[in-house]
């Protein structure tokens, strides 16, 4: 298991361990905003909007049953070929 793949299980680890009683609809909503506030402040609010746009086109591609996309062919884009999950 690489980094990535560590740090995708403990952000999963620690939303699905919340004690306090927040809906799905809110853990995910405060996961976004955390994703937003990190990205705009390190890679820049267009380069984020457009990686999200890239997010969003994936993940309704997955939902179509795509075979042709994945989550990694982002983290190529964005960071060159590296050991990168395939969630």
């Amino acid at each position: 298991m690489n980094d990535l793949d560590k740090f995708y299980e403990n952000v999963c680890d620690l939303t699905d361990k919340c004690s306090e009683d927040v809906s799905p609809t809110a853990k995910t909503i405060a996961l976004f905003r955390v994703a937003i506030e990190y990205g705009a402040s390190h890679m820049g609010v267009p380069t984020l909007g457009y990686m999200m746009s890239r997010l969003l086109a994936i993940t309704l591609a997955f939902d179509r049953g795509s075979p042709y996309t994945s989550y990694a062919s982002i983290l190529e884009e964005f960071e060159g070929e590296e050991d990168h999950t395939t969630h």
